[in-house]
């Protein structure tokens, strides 16, 4: 048990730290001069590099790094229960899990973070890729009929547990958890979807008030 809980422990650590990596506010900084969280959404993720920069590169520099979180995450918790002589599946997963904790939660910018999707996909494309491609064609649907993306996103992310109960309940526990920290970061959203200030398609952007 001593050995099992010691893994975790530096599988978990380690996939924080690789999750809280700031990726989105240090391309914004270094490239554009501007703090990502003055513009658009303030979410610090993809979507909003592009909000925020108005380049495409930038955009694709920054999905890709923190995919590689994930991806990094799940390799490192793979290679250290392996390493230990524990499930290396539950290391994978953890270490996963864990990043997409720091991505939303992280330790360099105040535990302010993004929304977790893109740090997610790879674990849940781990865990079971057939959920994947609901929660992609969900979103893809919502967004041709409501044009709303954010609903599209909230969407998709619920109906991720419900077919993973059905479909692969043995992997229901680190599905739903993957799903349940996307979702908590969008909760905030469904007010503005409800009150309507939530934009449809995308945020106009403009310069943050200068004192």
């Amino acid at each position: 048990m001593e050995k099992e809980i010691g893994a975790l422990a530096i599988i978990a650590a380690s996939g924080y730290l690789l999750g809280s990596f700031p990726t989105a506010y240090l391309i914004v900084r270094r490239f554009a001069g501007k703090n990502i969280r003055e513009y658009g959404s303030g979410n610090v993720g993809t979507l909003n590099v592009h909000r925020a920069t108005n380049s495409k590169l930038l955009t694709a520099v920054n999905l890709a790094g923190d995919v590689l979180k994930g991806v990094l995450a799940m390799a490192v918790g793979f290679a250290v229960a392996s390493a230990i002589g524990v499930d290396s599946h539950l290391g994978a997963a953890a270490g996963g899990i864990l990043a997409v904790v720091g991505h939303n939660y992280t330790v360099f910018l105040g535990f302010q973070g993004g929304k977790g999707i893109a740090t997610a996909l790879p674990v849940l494309l781990y865990l079971e890729p057939v959920l994947v491609a609901l929660w992609i064609v969900t979103f893809l649907l919502v967004l041709a009929t409501t044009r709303f993306l954010v609903l599209g996103q909230i969407l998709g992310t619920l109906l991720v547990p419900i077919f993973g109960y059905i479909l692969f309940p043995d992997s229901i526990v680190p599905v739903a958890v993957v799903a349940l920290l996307v979702f908590i970061k969008h909760i905030p959203r469904i007010g503005a979807i409800v009150n309507g200030t939530e934009p449809k398609l995308y945020y106009k952007i403009e310069e943050p008030q200068k004192p």
